[in-house]
């Protein structure tokens, strides 16, 4: 059956806003630029040569495919470990899947060469219609840029697809299935002020760069099978990924190497050489924690490969024991790990309160959404080998300890000093200390005075020095002297039973 009948590639130059449809191109450890490669788009031609020559004036090593030069060969080979990717041309669907009136767009969408398609199915790629799936060969975190085609921001010439949330997710998902940052514009000319604004304008990374675009800020994002597509109502410009996503550096990016290029083209090409590989190598938590409290958590990922890992979260559990539930606790972000380097995090983390009181242990682990893509997936998890002894908070008012002298046998002043501690964990609210005397032989307390706290916090303690005044008629030998810590009980305690002392009194 003649291909043309089953596969047709919609072409379409919009006079305003210039869409191409047909297929996309990338490069190696440099930038990559591929423009017009269906030869008949002279803008999309003229564009990728302006920005061609604006990196290369500021020393950027750049591979150029432009028209008959941009094979599917040449710009798969392109692609192999490249910093960057630019492509201004047409944007490919399969005959049947688009009505050309604005209806709904199903994949797979194309990139287009020269001389045949690259279609992305599902987070891979394919190389005309019946090669082997594989991942596109760039590093993680690198910027796409796709310019004027159609498609790739949910347009088609004057016409906006009924689905462009998902039309976008499915164009870029072949090249964020390497961790690569997909932006796509429509705006003619929008591709060389995103460059120069990156490499001579000072730009850190594509959220800055967002909000002070000339073109279109995008502010709205819907999520689509759990990733975040962000695009205007009615958008011509669109964004999946990180948006601390940046443009290489000159110091970034090297040489093309064909003859590495070639190699892998030639492969069997199962796995991108520029994956990262994360683990978990060390967790270190304290011995005992109190529901509903903070506590802080050491630990190491690394990245055991000479490639450097996207953005990605680490999650924290709670597990009574190997296989028990999982309970989470918190996250932290991390943007990035360098080949062969490591990440040491000091995390601090909520204890929850509705889990039992009893010993756990810590579970990390690295990129658990799998946003990042990695050589090995089962090994990115570590179960802390020290356990944390987790209770609840409480409230304990001990007299830890009480003395009392007696200045003279009349008229006498007492002098009292004791101790009080909250063995608990939280603080108190305030409260009162009575003080009293017993008579030796006489079970009888009598009340002398009394002392005022604002509060206790939770294992901590306060001595106490006070001066009640006597009746002449009291001689030290005869009495005991004794404290009683919240006696009006306005303080809740876990045990409200030891919050007495009593002592002998002495003269001085």
């Amino acid at each position: 059956m003649d291909i043309k009948r089953i596969f047709k590639i919609l072409i379409v130059t919009a006079v305003s806003l210039t869409f191409i449809c047909s297929i996309l191109p990338y490069s190696e450890a440099h930038i990559l630029i591929i423009g017009d490669s269906a030869n008949d788009i002279p803008s999309a031609y003229s564009e990728a040569k302006s920005i061609a020559s604006l990196l290369k004036s500021k020393g950027y090593s750049v591979l150029e495919l432009y028209k008959g030069n941009a094979t599917t060969k040449n710009i798969l080979k392109g692609m192999y470990g490249a910093d960057a990717i630019i492509y201004a041309g047409h944007g490919g669907y399969q005959s049947g899947n688009y009505n050309l009136k604005g209806g709904s767009a199903t994949p797979p969408f194309a990139l287009v060469g020269s001389d045949n398609f690259i279609w992305g199915i599902g987070n891979r790629m394919r190389e005309g219609w019946d090669g082997k799936l594989f991942t596109a060969p760039v590093k993680n975190n690198i910027p796409v840029i796709l310019l004027e085609s159609c498609f790739s921001t949910g347009w088609v010439d004057n016409c906006q697809v009924s689905n462009p949330t998902s039309t976008i997710y499915n164009f870029a998902n072949m090249f964020r299935g390497s961790g690569a940052n997909y932006y796509a514009s429509a705006w003619t000319g929008e591709g060389l002020d995103l460059v120069n604004s990156f490499i001579s304008g000072g730009t850190k990374n594509f959220a800055e760069y967002n909000s002070k675009n000339d073109y279109e800020k995008i502010v709205k994002s819907i999520s689509y099978n759990n990733t975040k597509v962000w695009r205007n109502s009615g958008g011509y410009s669109a964004f999946v990924g990180n948006w601390l996503g940046t443009f290489p550096t000159l110091q970034q990016t090297t040489k093309y190497n064909d003859n590495a290029a070639e190699l892998w083209y030639n492969s069997d090409r199962s796995k991108n050489p520029y994956q990262s590989d994360l683990t978990v190598s060390e967790v270190i938590n304290p011995k005992n924690g109190i529901k509903g409290h903070k506590i802080n958590v050491l630990s190491t990922i690394k990245n055991l490969v000479n490639a450097a890992s996207s953005s990605f979260y680490v999650n924290f559990y709670l597990k009574k024991n190997s296989t028990s539930k999982n309970i989470y606790m918190g996250q932290t972000f991390i943007t990035s790990i360098g080949s062969l380097s490591s990440k040491h995090l000091n995390t601090t983390l909520t204890l929850p309160t509705n889990i039992a009181t009893a010993n756990y242990n810590i579970l990390l682990y690295a990129d658990p959404y799998k946003t990042n893509p990695e050589t090995n997936k089962n090994n990115n998890y570590k179960l802390g080998s020290t356990r944390i002894s987790i209770h609840s908070a409480y409230r304990d008012l001990v007299l830890t300890g009480i003395g009392a002298k007696i200045n003279g046998y009349s008229g006498n002043k007492l002098y009292v000093t004791n101790t009080i501690k909250n063995i608990g964990t939280i603080s108190t609210s305030s409260f009162w200390v009575h003080y009293y005397l017993k008579k030796k032989g006489n079970a009888q307390n009598k009340y002398i005075g009394q002392h005022y706290f604002t509060g206790l916090g939770g294992g901590k303690s306060k001595t106490l020095n006070t001066t009640i005044k006597l009746s002449s008629s009291i001689v030290a030998k005869n009495y005991y002297i004794s404290a009683y810590a919240d006696a009006h009980k306005t303080v809740s305690e876990s045990n409200e039973n030891n919050n007495y002392k009593f002592s002998t009194i002495k003269s001085v």
